[in-house]
């Protein structure tokens, strides 16, 4: 097939790439196996086209002549070249002048460029200048040309150039690479025709181009007799194959500025100086088995040198090499051929290429090397034999062809790899299946030999197959037997013997017996021959099995395990559409299903109701006439209708009060499946609001098994008509004002959570976003004493005369009480007078307002319980006037309770549940508030005694929904939601409570949310720098957790409690000697909530660790073999899940004596649910008396724990350790150390040091107890914690009015020390005093009691805030009395200690003030002791 060739680049024939001629090798493939090739060669010869323009060697021209110079004579000489070659390069040349008169004084040879005067120069004056312009154009088509100027100036005759007197030849011959500069050249010689101008002066003209010393390639001098000579300048290297010759102008000048010109040629003699140049041959290929002299490849190679025989090349091998025996190469060619016959399979030879070296030598001696021996060069020509199709394939005697493939195999699937193999390199062995191929279910891959699955396998149809895979490479052939064998799998599901079931019941049943028996067999049993049966659909609740209404068993007998129930309306359902599932291979292989379907007939196990709906309940007005009243009335019934419902009857019930049967009548009305009530009588509302009538209603006597009757109430509401006048009322309204609203959307702020609570609060005391008060709200109505509830519209309300009330606004209309925003806490009474229109009377009403400032850590700190059956109305409203209600008697108990005044507790939250029940949410503070962990515990410890007190039922003390494993299915986090927005109201009549509402809300598969790091406990500082906290020392958590808690065996600290999740971990590092001790109980400490029994405890037996958990349906106990009493400081590690409790000791993994784990009691419960706080170091309740109340039957020793807990960490929770939420008998330091034995040598020298020491010692004691009885008051250094201001005329009440020069605080300080409890050392948290009542006690008891102390009997009475007094404590200073009754701007004049007091006590608020001043609140938490 021929093919064209294309340029792919422009050659350039001239400077600087010569490129004259081309050598082209051309290599040919062909397309067979194996694939052969051919090479020719050939010289492309590069054509010249006129790409160049002609290149004048100057600039400009400038001559001077005598104006008597006569014609013809020679004037100068213009020179121009062209790198083209041929006509392309021949130059012509003409003049042009720029004055059309001066066109007549010059001629131009065209060839040689000579310019010559025409005509004699009298008519032109003297330093007249001929301005021409000269042309050189050369003879290519199209043709190119340059243009110089010229000019000529006619000078005196007097001015004549000087004369040549000694001319150089016209040309001079120098051999290329000419390097000598000493050698004089060429000679000549000038003389001047002035006589006043004697001296000449030689210079050579440089052209621009390197032909005419551009580049100064040579150079002239003086020869010192007034001649001139021409040397090689050495600037430039002469290359003949560059430039071959240089034309050389020198130019005479004398003082006159006249000059003459000469020209001759300088031309190179060619040497061999150039290395001949191989082009580059590709490997080349010589077909195996080929005759001798078949064709290999050409080998060219160029001398760019300019002169045969230099650049003439010949080829040869180097005699006796290998190359010389086996290939032959013609001289001038470079044609290689072979000599022998190849044989690629030649096991003589490692491989089937060849490395030949061809050797091109130029035709003359080397003028590099000063030789005889001409240039040369070798090239490495790589010669493959290649390979022809002359060996059979073959299969591995040795190798494997038996293969096995289960029937399910996909499509596509490998079965076995067949490979041939083939001594031909070049061969392409393609497979094809031959024979035994039966049902074509197998397939080859032809290239690779694959065989693979085409079509489904059927161990039933074909088990083993034997097929034949033949090789080919397209001329020979070799076969080999496969044999594949058919695995038989589980591919087939079992099979029913019905293609549905369908089964009628009569509804109601339930037996033990089965209702059906379902059967299927498998048939490719595989594995496990048992067929396990299974239900699916309505009544089969796989996550609840203790709900299922059906189950199956092995055999296929289906079994109902609870009554059938058909109505709909009682949760059942007339069909039942079951599924029926079968699995083989004993539950673990393939399944399939058939539909059952279960049909219930109807039976009358359902009365008739009425129908009545709140929005439907009718209205008889008192006073009225009853003739012609008629209430229709409508039953329902959830049987069937056609068989076991309709008609109905109906009647008033017999046993109905007899108030009830004088007052209504009931009528059925024929077949209407209805009745009709009718009054008897007119009715006063005034004596009852509404009537519940009881009806009895039957469904039809001819009912299957029998007719139903049931009994409704339906309800009936006597309208109201304004018959009685009004009096005087009275009414009071507790207004709750949270600190938060509105001026933070603290609806979207989590509060629930530890971190977010009273460490957010106190970071926050003055933010003035923080500290709004409630907007304009509706906190309640005037109440006057009227029977009439529904005469609103004929009452007229206003402010008593003379009344101000600038806080207050009242709704004349509806008597609506508007507090307005900035309202100040404090008592406000407040008085209306009512007009009622219809009996034109007049009363007054009194409604006392108590407005109480929430703070934000009330709440988020609140405690909470679940009354039963107790609506939010009956809760605040007192039954009588003489009795208190539910409401305040509850303030009083939780007072007594958490031992506080109760004005102290906060009663803020009363809502109804939804459920008939009322959630109460509380705080209560001594200074600062209660956690809620203590008033939870507090009152669930008191559970039964509250529930006898208030003839009430406690749900749940501490609302949280997340113990109940139905709120989630998982992980279960709880918080509680402040809706900052919105105002919550529960009103009577008399009571009224207005605060902020919350909700309790709750997160599915969620734990424990991390506390960000940007908080920062304990007087910690955030530092953005080093983005972490800065902690004060004795607080290295990474939030300045206090980590470390001691106990001595006497007491326990409460913290929050471990929360509902799906995978726990708990881990702590524990320090003990003693053998027994309980660490750690989260679980009841009363009658449980609902029922809930789950708990989680550590202790200590025998000094063995032992964990117990119990998610209610049983407890196990896991308990590593190591002991860990050693006094030495171990961690531990406890995980539990669903199934499994772990417990690890010391990190110690695979080492059975410090690990241990155990599986979960089997039950329904899968999640540890409490909502007691978490109790460390021993419990605050025995718990044998708490095992009393459950179904436990282990439970942990209760014996307090003496030692140390550190690092205590649970999830994302670091425990907060120096601050809990109550306990007794702590500390935060370890005394702890590791006992070791003493070895101690007794030696003479040792003794003489032991008793100097002891000397030292008793006279140290000696002299510190001098000291203190001499220096008593600097023993009592001042604790950091507590004031040091002197406060100077303190004239408070109670205050020590006589006490007028100075009083110092220091007499009622101790130095900081554990307060005693009964004796012993009280478990409080640093800077954490239970009360201010306790803290004047305990002081002024030990100062007593301190004869060193001045004065030892001054008595002196402060009215301290707390313990009674109407003021409150100082941390909940909103709660105290009215502002409007004292002043405290006093304070301000305490200094800044006193600034915190000053600005929550002192002026009080605006009207106009919309918030208060932002003041940050000192970080000396002790400040606020009292």
């Amino acid at each position: 097939m021929p093919n064209d060739f294309e340029r792919i680049k422009v050659f350039n024939r001239d400077e600087p790439d010569h490129e004259k001629e081309l050598r082209v090798i051309v290599k040919a493939n062909d397309r067979g196996t194996p694939s052969l090739e051919g090479t020719c060669a050939f010289v492309v010869n590069v054509l010249d086209v006129n790409d160049n323009a002609p290149m004048f060697d100057k600039s400009n021209y400038q001559e001077t002549i005598p104006k008597d110079t006569e014609p013809e004579a020679v004037v100068l000489r213009i020179s121009a070249t062209d790198a083209d070659s041929d006509n392309n390069g021949a130059i012509e040349y003409f003049i042009n002048a720029s004055r059309p008169s001066d066109a007549s004084y010059f001629t131009i040879e065209s060839r040689t460029g000579v310019i010559s005067l025409a005509r004699r120069l009298s008519q032109v004056g003297i330093d007249y200048e001929f301005h021409l312009r000269a042309v050189a154009r050369d003879r290519g088509t199209p043709s190119r040309s340059a243009q110089a100027p010229v000019i000529v100036t006619v000078k005196d005759s007097d001015t004549r150039p000087p004369a040549f007197t000694v001319l150089p030849n016209q040309t001079y011959y120098l051999p290329e690479n000419y390097r000598d500069t000493e050698t004089v050249i060429a000679r000549l010689r000038a003389v001047s025709s002035s006589p006043t101008s004697p001296n000449v002066y030689y210079d050579i003209v440089h052209g621009s181009q390197e032909q005419t010393n551009k580049f100064r390639t040579f150079v002239i001098d003086e020869d010192g007799s007034g001649g001139a000579i021409i040397k090689y300048g050495g600037s430039r290297q002469l290359d003949y194959e560059q430039i071959k010759e240089y034309n050389i102008t020198v130019r005479a000048m004398t003082d006159q500025q006249t000059g003459t010109e000469v020209t001759f040629r300088i031309a190179l003699e060619d040497k061999n100086d150039e290395v001949p140049i191989f082009y580059d041959t590709d490997r080349v290929t010589v077909t195996e088995n080929s005759p001798p002299g078949t064709y290999v490849a050409v080998t060219t190679a160029i001398d760019r040198d300019g002169t045969p025989p230099n650049n003439q090349v010949s080829y040869s091998f180097a005699p006796d090499s290998e190359e010389f025996r086996m290939f032959s190469i013609e001289p001038g060619t470079g044609k290689i051929t072979t000599r022998v016959t190849f044989d690629r399979e030649d096991k003589l030879r490692p491989s089937p290429f060849y490395t030949i070296v061809v050797i091109a030598q130029d035709g003359a001696p080397s003028d590099i090397r000063k030789t005889t021996e001409p240039n040369q060069a070798k090239q490495r020509v790589t010669i493959e034999v290649g390979d022809e199709n002359d060996n059979e394939p073959y299969f591995d005697t040795n190798g494997i062809y038996r293969a096995t493939v289960d029937e399910n195999a996909d499509i596509g699937a490998k079965v076995i790899d067949v490979t041939a193999k083939d001594t031909d390199d070049d061969s392409r062995i393609k497979y094809q299946i031959t024979a035994g191929n039966y049902g074509a279910v197998f397939d080859i891959d032809p290239d690779t030999g694959t065989v693979k699955v085409k079509n489904k396998l059927d161990y039933e149809n074909g088990r083993q197959y034997s097929i034949s895979v033949t090789a080919s490479d397209g001329k020979f052939e070799a076969t080999q037997t496969v044999d594949i064998e058919v695995r038989n799998v589980n591919d087939v599901a079992p099979v029913f013997d019905k293609a549905d079931y369908q089964l009628q019941l009569r509804e109601g049943y339930f037996s033990p017996e089965p209702i059906i028996k379902v059967t299927a067999i498998d048939p490719d049993p595989v594995g496990a021959v048992a067929i396990v049966y299974k239900l699916s659909g309505p009544g089969v609740y796989p996550n609840r099995p203790e709900d299922d209404v059906f189950s199956i068993n092995d055999k296929g007998e289906v079994v109902v395990l609870k009554a059938l129930d058909r109505d709909e309306g009682t949760g059942g359902r007339e069909i039942w559409d079951l599924s029926v599932l079968a699995w083989d291979d004993g539950g673990n292989g393939l399944g399939s299903s058939v539909p059952f379907r279960l049909t219930l007939t109807d039976i009358n196990d359902n009365a008739p109701y009425l129908i009545q709906s709140n929005l439907t309940r009718p209205v008889i007005m008192e006073n009225k006439p009853f003739d012609g009243i008629v209430i229709p009335v409508e039953a329902d019934d959830f049987d069937d209708h056609q068989r076991n419902g309709p008609p109905y009857t109906f009647q008033l019930d017999p046993q109905a009060p007899a108030d009830l049967r004088n007052k209504f009548s009931v009528i059925t009305i024929g077949q209407d499946n209805r009745a009709e009530i009718r009054p008897l009588v007119k009715f006063d509302r005034e004596q009852q609001k509404l009537y519940e009538i009881p009806v009895i209603v039957s469904d039809n006597e001819a009912a299957d098994p029998r007719a139903k009757t049931g009994t409704s109430r339906f309800t009936v509401i006597i309208g109201d008509e304004n018959d009685n006048d009004m009096k005087s009322g009275s009414s009071t309204i507790q207004v709750f004002n949270f600190e938060g609203q509105p001026g933070l959307d603290v609806a979207r702020e989590p509060v629930g959570d530890q971190w977010l609570t009273a460490e957010f609060v106190r970071r926050n005391a003055y933010n003035p976003r923080l500290t709004g008060k409630m907007p304009d709200t509706v906190v309640g109505r005037v109440y006057v004493e009227d029977p009439d509830d529904w005469d609103l519209p004929d009452k007229t309300f206003s402010w008593l005369s003379g009344q101000d009330y600038r806080h207050f606004q009242l709704h004349s209309g509806t008597g609506n009480i508007t507090m307005r925003y900035g309202t100040p806490n404090g008592t406000y009474p407040l008085k209306f007078q009512v007009y009622d229109k219809k009996f034109q009377s007049t009363v007054t009403a009194d409604v006392t307002v108590v407005v109480r400032l929430l703070p934000r850590e009330a709440v988020t700190q609140s405690g909470s319980v679940r009354i039963k059956a107790v609506t939010a109305e009956q809760f605040v409203s007192p039954p009588d006037k003489n009795t208190p209600s539910m409401y305040q008697r509850m303030i009083s108990e939780l007072a007594r309770l958490f031992s506080t005044a109760p004005e102290n507790v906060d009663l803020f939250g009363v809502q109804n549940n939804g459920a008939g029940g009322v959630d109460v949410r509380y705080a209560a503070h001594g200074s600062p508030y209660y956690r809620k962990e203590k008033m939870d515990g507090v009152l669930g410890r008191n559970k039964k005694q509250l529930e006898e007190m208030f003839k009430i039922e406690i749900e749940q003390v501490g609302i949280d929904d997340c113990i109940f494993e139905t709120t989630c299915r998982g992980s279960c986090h709880s918080h509680l939601q402040i809706q900052g927005n919105e105002v919550h109201r529960v009103q009577t009549n008399t009571s009224s409570i207005i605060a902020v509402r919350t909700e309790m809300q709750y997160t599915c598969g969620e734990c424990e949310q991390k506390m960000p790091k940007e908080i920062c406990l304990n007087d910690g500082r955030w530092d953005d720098t080093r983005s972490r906290c800065e902690c004060l020392v004795g607080y290295p958590g990474p939030n300045c957790e206090g980590l470390t808690i001691h106990f001595e065996g006497t007491g326990y600290a409460w913290f929050p409690r471990l929360t509902a999740c799906n995978a726990s971990h708990l881990g702590f590092d524990v320090t003990t000697s003693a053998d027994e001790g309980l660490l750690l109980y989260n679980g009841p400490l009363a009658e449980p909530t609902g029922g809930v029994q789950d708990y989680f405890a550590i202790d200590l037996l025998d000094g063995r660790l032992r964990v117990f958990l119990n998610y209610g349906s049983g407890t196990v106990v896991a308990s590593p073999e190591a002991k860990i009493n050693d006094g030495r400081v171990h961690h531990v590690d406890v995980t539990w899940d669903p199934q499994t409790v772990t417990v690890l000791v010391d990190s110690c993994v695979g080492v059975p004596s410090c690990q241990a784990a155990v599986a979960v009691a089997p039950g329904g419960a899968r999640f540890l649910n409490v909502a007691a706080p978490l109790q460390l170091g021993g419990s605050a309740v025995p718990l044998d008396r708490v095992r009393a109340l459950m179904a436990w039957e282990v439970v942990p020793g209760w014996g307090g724990f003496t030692g140390c807990l550190q690092n205590m960490t649970f999830l994302n929770r670091v425990f907060d350790l120096s601050h809990p939420s109550h306990g007794k008998d702590y500390s935060n330091y370890c005394s702890e150390i590791v006992k070791a034995k003493p070895v101690i040598e007794t030696t003479p020298s040792f003794l003489i040091a032991f008793l100097c020491c002891l000397v030292c010692l008793l006279l140290l004691v000696l002299a510190v107890v001098v000291f203190r009885r001499r220096n008593v008051r600097t023993l009592y250094k001042e604790p950091t914690d507590e004031m040091r201001d002197t406060i100077i005329n303190y004239d408070d009440e109670g205050g020590g009015e006589k006490d007028q020069t100075a009083y110092d605080l220091s007499v009622l300080q101790v130095a900081n020390g554990p307060i005693k409890e009964n004796g012993a050392v009280a478990g409080r948290a640093p800077r954490q005093p239970a009360s201010v009542r306790d803290f004047i006690d305990d002081n002024r008891q030990k100062m007593d009691q301190d004869g060193h102390v001045w004065p030892p009997d001054d008595v002196r009475n402060y009215a301290y805030e707390g313990g009674g007094s109407s003021a409150g404590s100082l941390s909940s200073i909103n709660s105290g009395t009215d502002d409007n009754d004292q002043s405290f701007d006093y304070l301000t004049d305490f200094g800044p200690r006193f600034r915190k007091l000053a600005d929550m006590y002192g002026g009080g608020e605006d009207e106009d003030d919309e918030r208060p001043p932002a003041a940050r609140p000192s970080s000396i938490a002790g400040e606020s002791w009292c």
